[in-house]
């Protein structure tokens, strides 16, 4: 019966998302999603319109009957093959207390072409100690497991950010598909941040360029604009598995904090040798983290460096990526690592170099939100350093800042309308030596 009961609700929240999209669509308004910035002073707010004409601006405030202030940004668009995006607008809204619910309009505020009243709530602020909790999640799609999956998140309102351990909406070349992820999303995406970095189905191999509708669509907390060199690992396949070229910056890889954590976004499909970019802009990020002001520090990536699942095992660009920058990771006291691209779940005891070490990192792979593709569920033989792993069913993760020397990691499946934890388990910062916390 609570099964029932429990299937009737989550159908209901998904009737009701659907019933309410149009109250965040006005004015040719649609697909808005909201992603922080370096920190929760920030807001980056991005919506798409079919008018080129249209003013890129949001109005915003503390109260939800004064939205007093005005922010504007630009906008941009893409073309492949025969499909003309929409224009893309990109605002950036600055001075924002943290862990404070804002009200905002998105659109064009000065001709009253607006979406309706939506509202977002900043993180804690840097160094803070209070507690707060993210949903983390990879390999999402545009299916109806992963529709549930956003319900899932969406109905937590213990939630403060998402973070997306690549493929987004499994475009795969067709434009078009882009736009009906961004829809679905939209309910979620325009009241929680969502933090994305790239996976191999945002590379759309093409010959105007690669990643470009990732670019042009998500506007992360870059260090300068992307910037693209040779393909040094060719395919002929719009989303391949084995692939690497020079992209560099932009959404490629970046960092922000938020309360007592630093999260960095790495990108396993753009060069990571000593000589490269991004090795060399992790050394410089992980030097100037102060671990009295954010002690937490957890990377996120596409490609998992532990994975004892037979997809995707031991592809080339996750394995020299590994060999480059595990040691870096751990000499630097890295506390967690997030993938996504093997579409199942798996977690790891803390390791470093295969071998279980209470300093060690955990590794989770977390690529089970719902994608096109199925599941991954044949596994090799369990190694030791594997504490728990399912692939069988979708879920989403939730992590949990409890303060400086605790963080609890949840997996929950999504099946049959239950919210069921399978896996939790707490992780002590080794950072500062505690491994008993």
């Amino acid at each position: 019966m609570l099964r029932v009961l429990l299937v009737v609700v989550l159908v209901l929240l998904i009737l009701s998302s659907a019933s309410c999209q149009s109250q965040y669509d006005g004015y040719d308004v649609s697909q808005i999603h909201i992603n922080q910035g370096n920190d929760p002073t920030e807001m980056i707010v991005s919506w798409v319109t079919s008018s080129f004409s249209s003013l890129s601006q949001v109005s915003y405030g503390t109260s939800q009957s004064a939205l007093s202030k005005i922010a504007s940004g630009d906008y941009t668009s893409y073309t492949a093959g025969s499909y003309k995006s929409g224009a893309i607008h990109h605002v950036k809204i600055t001075g924002l207390a943290p862990d404070t619910t804002y009200y905002y309009q998105c659109g064009d505020v000065t001709n009253k072409q607006t979406s309706g009243i939506l509202s977002f709530k900043t993180l804690p602020a840097v160094g803070s100690t209070k507690s707060f909790s993210v949903g983390v999640i990879g390999d999402l799609g545009n299916t109806v497991d992963s529709q549930t999956t956003v319900e899932h998140i969406l109905s937590n309102n213990a939630l403060s950010m998402v973070l997306h351990a690549g493929d987004l909406s499994y475009a795969n070349c067709n434009q078009p598909l882009w736009d009906s992820y961004g829809d679905m999303v939209s309910t979620l995406a325009s009241k929680l941040a969502w933090m994305a970095g790239p996976g191999n189905h945002e590379i759309e191999v093409s010959s105007t360029g690669m990643f470009q509708a990732f670019e042009a669509r998500y506007r992360m907390p870059a260090v300068k604009p992307a910037e693209y060199g040779d393909v040094t690992v060719d395919s002929t396949f719009c989303t391949p598995s084995v692939f690497q070229m020079e992209y560099n910056y932009g959404n490629s890889f970046f960092s922000f904090d938020m309360g007592s954590v630093h999260v960095i976004f790495l990108n396993p499909y753009t060069t990571s040798d000593p000589s490269s970019a991004q090795y060399q802009w992790l050394l410089g990020d992980l030097k100037a983290v102060d671990r009295s002001i954010t002690p937490w520090v957890i990377s996120v990536m596409h490609c998992p460096w532990y994975n004892s699942n037979q997809a995707h095992y031991g592809e080339w660009q996750t394995v020299t990526m590994r060999e480059y920058m595990e040691e870096v990771l751990y000499e630097n006291k890295v506390n967690m690592v997030f993938a996504g691209h093997v579409h199942a779940y798996e977690a790891t005891h803390p390791v470093f170099q295969n071998v279980t070490k209470d300093d060690g990192i955990v590794y989770v792979t977390i690529g089970d939100a719902g994608n096109a593709e199925g599941h991954a569920s044949t596994y090799y033989e369990q190694p030791s350093w594997s504490a728990f792993r399912n692939g069988t069913q979708y879920g989403h993760g939730i992590l949990t800042v409890v303060n400086s020397s605790t963080l609890v990691w949840e997996w929950h499946r999504n099946v049959d309308g239950e919210f069921v934890v399978v896996d939790k388990r707490t992780i002590c910062n080794s950072a500062f030596g505690n491994v008993n916390c």
